[in-house]
């Protein structure tokens, strides 16, 4: 090999590996089980396939575990529309974490523990306002309350607190799902969006 090609096999070497590395250094880090948990995510050993429900969404389409197949990753949360302190909250996060993560592989739903108060249009007007790919979701109570307490959330009854507003107290977790239904783990307070998007990537590269 002449002196001239050699010199550009080893200079196009180097692009090669200049770009591999900067492509490297761009892709999201796989996180182990003990740095999730440091970033609030409680990874399960097992996996639990989600059981067979059907509720609604705010479109008044059919919302049942088949919807969970068409992301790669489901976030759920619990709530509901006039809830005065951890709902925006958690919304308000969602939103955040929603603009730090660049993928359509993933969906945000929030599944209402008030469905009498919570009509769909309600629903709707309440989650797109914090993003218009949100999803709010309602229907029996019984099959909601039956989804919640399987995936380790439960609520009371409703409630007055101290300015005579509604309270509905419930387990404030945000639950990940896979496209397999199955519930993968949960995010637990307090919450960090940018800690919350980590996660989240890395979960993107393995379930």
């Amino acid at each position: 090999m002449g002196k001239g090609n050699l010199t550009l096999v080893l200079f196009l070497s180097v692009i090669f590996l200049l770009i591999f590395s900067m492509y490297r250094i761009s892709q999201p880090r796989v996180l182990s089980i003990e740095e999730m948990k440091v970033n609030g995510f409680i990874k399960y050993g097992q996996y639990e396939e989600v059981r067979n429900f059907e509720l609604i969404d705010h479109n008044n389409t059919k919302f049942s575990k088949e919807n969970f197949a068409k992301n790669k990753l489901n976030l759920i949360y619990f709530g509901y529309t006039t809830c005065p302190t951890e709902c925006p909250v958690m919304m308000s996060v969602m939103k955040s974490i929603y603009t730090k993560i660049d993928t359509e592989n993933i969906q945000f739903y929030l599944i209402s523990f008030d469905p009498e108060i919570d009509t769909t249009q309600r629903l709707k007007d309440y989650v797109t306002a914090f993003d218009e790919n949100f999803i709010g979701v309602t229907g029996k109570t019984p099959e909601i309350l039956k989804l919640g307490y399987q995936m380790g959330v439960e609520k009371l009854e409703p409630s007055t607190n101290h300015q005579n507003h509604r309270v509905i107290t419930h387990t404030n977790h945000l639950i990940a799902i896979n496209s397999n239904t199955e519930i993968v783990g949960i995010f637990r307070g307090p919450f960090d969006s940018s800690a919350m998007s980590l996660v989240i990537k890395s979960l993107l590269r393995t379930e």
